[in-house]
């Protein structure tokens, strides 16, 4: 029988301006053989490096590439949508953080990202593949989260004829079935995994291979490569990077640490309010 050819997809997401996890994400992709790649959406924002890790990306022509609700922020911000934002302590961090990765990339960059598609299908090997980040029809929220209620990711494909789901947004790697049948999967984070087990994805850039041929799915692989987390940690701090001390936490003990009374706090403490407001006066983007 004639064999199609073989194809082993990297799939990842949430890199969030990490690089040193991003870089070592794609060196084990490469020793892995690796020959297509697949973007989750929120490569940047948050992390010291954002225009690193899109640059190590786009070269590799990814078969799909899709808006991450941190890259939605960018979208608002051209189309000028932050209003009376003063009293939102999350908004207020998203403009200030969004500002800083304005700094490191270019215009074109910058509403490239802002220009990624919410939902995209793609056949790879005779597989049809959903990809999006949080929902076909959203980027951000908990629906998909990993203890969702069932109906959730049977609603996800519902309207679908892909084979199966891939997306990212809960920081932690997902693997559910629809009631159909259908794989939903999330690879998890490369750049900011969160996790209550220590041992587990803490230090390690999460992401996963998809192996594919004749209209079939051979394999799925989760991998979790070690990175110099603390080298990371380091490094924003050298970097000026807005809400350092959350990020640092996170990327080396795996607490979600960016809450709204965390961020309030240094909101109040650095007057990001103030800074936030700067911004769009500016409207720099």
């Amino acid at each position: 029988m004639m064999t199609t050819k073989q194809h082993r997809v990297a799939i990842l997401g949430d890199v969030h301006g990490n690089y040193s996890a991003l870089r070592a994400a794609l060196a084990d992709a490469d020793e892995q053989g690796a020959t297509d790649y697949i973007v989750l959406g929120d490569i940047t924002n948050r992390g010291p490096e954002p225009e690193r890790c899109l640059r190590a990306l786009r070269p590799l022509h990814p078969l799909a590439w899709v808006l991450g609700n941190h890259e939605e922020v960018y979208t608002s911000l051209l189309a000028h949508r932050f209003v009376d934002f003063a009293d939102n302590a999350k908004a207020v961090m998203a403009i200030v953080t969004s500002a800083y990765d304005r700094r490191h990339l270019t215009g074109d960059e910058f509403r490239w990202l802002a220009s990624r598609p919410l939902h995209q299908d793609v056949t790879v090997g005779g597989v049809h593949l959903s990809i999006f980040h949080a929902t076909p029809e959203k980027c951000r929220g908990h629906y998909t989260e990993p203890m969702a209620p069932q109906d959730h990711f049977d609603q996800v494909l519902a309207d679908s004829h892909a084979d199966l789901a891939f997306y990212g947004h809960t920081h932690q790697p997902v693997t559910r079935r629809t009631s159909d049948g259908r794989y939903v999967i999330n690879p998890g984070s490369v750049g900011q995994s969160t996790t209550k087990w220590i041992r587990g994805e803490v230090g390690r850039a999460c992401y996963g291979l998809l192996d594919v041929a004749d209209g079939g799915v051979l394999g799925w692989t989760q991998r979790y490569v070690p990175y110099d987390a603390a080298a990371e940690a380091a490094l924003a701090g050298t970097k000026d990077v807005p809400y350092a001390q959350l990020y640092q936490r996170l990327v080396t003990t795996g607490e979600f640490t960016y809450t709204t009374e965390n961020v309030a706090a240094i909101n109040t403490r650095d007057q990001l309010g103030t800074v936030a407001d700067s911004a769009i006066t500016a409207d720099e983007w």
